[in-house]
């Protein structure tokens, strides 16, 4: 509805594989192959490469018919037949130079890419990409492999300070766990600037995901075993890193911020941790108010197939969970158990034991993971002795923090939320006396005593978006002050 007649009559040509993808990709992501089909069709007036025509229209009207369960095993079956073709179509010795190559280059050529990954942020940091500003210290590259304790072995890139002359100072040490099929590039800009202003910044892949062997648990013990694994290789290279093993942080975005939270409540080693666009209840994330999120299981479960293993229990889950909305009388007893031993919320006595310092950050147009969440879960840490700041800024999943990830930060007004973060960081772990960022207000970052901030901060909207500076407003408890108590009570109508 909407488009012009003549799309209607527009063939267009597909490679394979994203012909596969849109036929049998759920029919919630269709209209965002089908926006990518159309874009193409513009650029390629002839088609992109070779394949069969269709009617990208009438496909999309098609699957969006096809229940959703059904057309996601369908997809993860064409990815298998895509694989089966290619090895039963290449020749046997191509496919042995093929694997000969990649393997040796993954296992031991790693000097080159490091040696490239260093100078690509070097670069970076000298044109000022994004929110890079020049100078601060020489940053050292390392890209190394963590196995935990079940011999599970996980990809990783550290990006490590160096010291000047004859000092002798230890770095604190942030740790940062992937976000949802976003690989280990991810971090990268905010490594080489948090390294630069003197942190020890080790970002892994998760189990699943690319590289890292496994299946994608959804934040379950086996990924708490992990990250207590990640820093235990922190204290085995504490030295030679210069870091300081008892100063550690954990931030990570979406499923790491998620992973940052579970990691920090069951090993005590890390004595703060951020949570960006994370989740406090998987529950109420997955199915708030008894409905499930169809529309972000579909998004979630397609991405990793596509770039990971997911363990075929979740969906399992999954449809247990659906079942129990339309059945009052179905055993809900392991879902709940499944979800909540992935729930920070659940740990809130043990990370709060210890008043461990918490930011969360949540996005008001967030639909997956929502906002109203985010102040329940600080309400509940708060109320167990955490001590714990909450950003509320505007924006879809992730958006808040994807433009300095993604290197665009200076296209649109600057989000302070990774500025926010950072300033988090050194006042809880030990102070760095790196100069400020570029940008920065003088005695908040870099400072080695950085004033306290707003318990609660939420961004206001704004009709120009995201290209005009950001405005706050602030709360140092919640329900606010200026808030009046009115009582509610339900029962007999007073009149009549």
């Amino acid at each position: 509805p909407g488009l012009p007649v003549g799309c209607r009559r527009r063939r267009i040509v597909l490679p394979l594989p994203i012909r596969t993808a849109t036929d049998r990709m759920p029919s919630t992501l269709q209209p965002l192959l089908l926006f990518a089909s159309l874009a193409t069709a513009a650029a390629f007036p002839d088609g992109l490469w070779t394949g069969a025509s269709y009617d990208g229209i009438e496909a999309a009207e098609e699957a969006v018919a096809l229940h959703q369960v059904e057309v996601l095993k369908q997809f993860a079956n064409s990815v298998e037949e895509v694989k089966e073709r290619v090895q039963k179509t290449a020749p046997g010795w191509a496919l042995g130079i093929v694997s000969a190559v990649a393997g040796f280059l993954d296992e031991t050529v790693q000097v080159p890419a490091v040696k490239a990954h260093a100078a690509a942020m070097s670069l970076a940091q000298a044109v000022s990409l994004s929110d890079l500003r020049p100078g601060g210290r020489p940053v050292r590259w390392e890209h190394l492999t963590v196995v935990s304790g079940d011999g599970t072995r996980l990809r990783a890139t550290v990006a490590i300070p160096q010291q000047r002359g004859g000092e002798r100072a230890s770095f604190p040490v942030v740790v940062m766990p992937n976000s949802w099929a976003l690989c280990v590039l991810e971090y990268t800009l905010k490594q080489q600037e948090w390294a630069a202003a003197g942190y020890v910044v080790l970002h892994y892949q998760a189990r699943g995901w690319f590289n890292s062997e496994g299946l994608i648990e959804v934040a379950g013990p086996a990924d708490v075993a992990d990250a207590s694994a990640v820093l235990d290789e922190v204290g085995k290279r504490a030295a030679e890193w210069r870091a300081d093993a008892e100063a550690i942080g954990m931030v990570g975005v979406s499923y790491g911020g998620g992973l940052a939270l579970l990691g920090a409540a069951h090993d005590a080693r890390v004595k703060c941790a951020a949570s960006l666009s994370g989740w406090g209840n998987l529950t109420r994330a997955l199915a708030g108010q008894a409905a499930p999120n169809q529309v972000w299981f579909d998004i979630l479960m397609s991405t990793s197939i596509l770039v990971g293993r997911p363990d075929p229990q979740i969906h399992a889950m999954w449809e247990s969970l659906v079942s129990a909305v339309v059945d009052p009388a179905a055993n809900v007893d392991p879902l709940l158990a499944w979800a909540e031993e992935r729930s920070p919320e659940a740990f809130a006595a043990k990370m709060c034991g210890r008043r461990l310092p918490v930011l969360v950050s949540n996005n008001a147009q967030d639909e997956l993971f929502v906002s109203d969440a985010a102040l329940m879960l600080r309400q509940t840490l708060h109320g167990a002795g955490c001590r714990v700041q909450l950003l509320i800024n505007q924006g879809v999943h992730a958006m808040a923090e994807l433009p300095s990830l993604a290197g665009i930060g200076g296209l649109v007004a600057h989000q302070p939320v990774w500025d926010e973060t950072l300033r988090f960081m050194q006042a809880h772990l030990r102070p760095s006396k790196e100069p400020p960022p570029a940008g920065a207000q003088q005695g908040e970052v870099g400072h080695p005593h950085p004033p306290s901030r707003p318990a609660i901060r939420f961004q206001l909207r704004s009709p120009e978006g995201i290209f005009v500076a950001p405005r706050f407003v602030s709360y140092d408890r919640w329900p606010p002050r200026e808030q009046e108590a009115v009582s509610l009570r339900l029962g007999q109508p007073l009149l009549g």
